[in-house]
């Protein structure tokens, strides 16, 4: 039986963390450890995890360094080999763990699985993702990570698990990066690792919480990441492609900023033929324009419709 190090980052998430972690103590797989990070919390997160009286809990202090930080640091602590991540505010499933208990066991030859997830984008609203690859509802080596996640990202943090020794081997989370270190650590699975895909839906990840660090950055501090594997992108066409989707949507982000400057130099980098003919409109329309429709946007969502640019 797969014995899991479960990681959680934890920062002023007193809202949630308690819910997080019920939610991991109530999986059908038993055979883990969790280990919390309590990243300079400021509102009581900690004292909330203390409520919990359980062998297997972890709760480690440091000042204030990141979530990257906080992951590698728990990540160094962990006794187990495969490394299970969720984040204070989502949630798992009872089945997450056993199912990707399942997906190490079909696929030997994977150090990376994941399992399908789904994303709470408002109160009555659940968004499920849709994956660029053939056989979207069959478990899966996952053959191009980067051609699979054109519309959406194959791993999710929370849906995911690694081995201790993948980890390593690509560098652990890029502390200089504050928003999209997970987005860079895919990148560097999609390059070094081999990938499971599990399609069963067994996280939940709420889009809107308190202190949202991909709220909270700023757009221009995102080009780490974005800029982060400019020199593999010339060798690895898939891995420019995505890098590109990704340009594109801070693109956006910038524009309805009104961040002219970090606008232009994004668009420069753009490889256009990657783009889709909506995406292409998208860039060309108005500031103000764009506002407005990611208000409507919102609006019907709420009405259980949902537009994306990317398919």
């Amino acid at each position: 039986m797969i014995q899991f190090s479960v990681v959680i980052p934890l920062y002023n998430k007193a809202n949630y963390i308690q819910n997080c972690l019920e939610s991991v103590l109530k999986q059908t797989h038993k055979e883990f450890e969790v280990i919390l990070v309590n990243d300079g919390s400021t509102d009581g997160s900690e004292t909330v995890v203390q409520r919990f009286q359980d062998s297997r809990i972890r709760l480690v202090h440091q000042e204030n360094k990141g979530a990257s930080a906080a992951r590698n640091k728990a990540i160094s602590l962990a006794k187990h080999e495969w490394i299970a991540l969720i984040d204070a505010d989502d949630y798992w499933y009872p089945n997450h763990l056993e199912e990707l208990q399942n997906t190490i066991e079909q696929f030997p030859k994977a150090d990376v699985v994941c399992n399908n997830y789904e994303i709470l984008l408002e109160k009555d609203y659940v968004k499920h993702p849709t994956f660029s690859i053939e056989y979207p509802l069959k478990a899966q080596y996952i053959e191009d990570y980067f051609k699979g996640s054109l519309i959406d990202p194959i791993a999710w943090t929370s849906a995911l698990s690694f081995t201790s020794s993948i980890f390593k081997k690509v560098g652990e989370f890029d502390t200089n990066i504050k928003s999209g270190q997970d987005i860079d650590l895919m990148v560097k699975f999609g390059l070094a690792a081999t990938i499971a895909f599990n399609p069963k839906v067994t996280m939940r990840y709420h889009r809107k919480t308190e202190n949202n660090l991909s709220d909270e950055t700023g757009l221009r501090e995102k080009l780490n990441y974005i800029d982060n594997h400019r020199s593999e992108e010339k060798k690895n066409p898939p891995l420019h492609q995505y890098m590109d989707i990704n340009r594109f949507s801070l693109a956006i982000q910038a524009k309805m900023a009104q961040d002219k400057a970090l606008f232009k130099e994004l668009v420069g980098r753009l490889d256009l033929h990657h783009l889709n003919s909506k995406q292409k409109l998208l860039l060309k329309t108005p500031a103000n324009v764009l506002r407005g429709l990611k208000y409507l946007q919102s609006k019907l969502t709420q009405y259980n419709l949902y537009k994306s640019p990317y398919k």
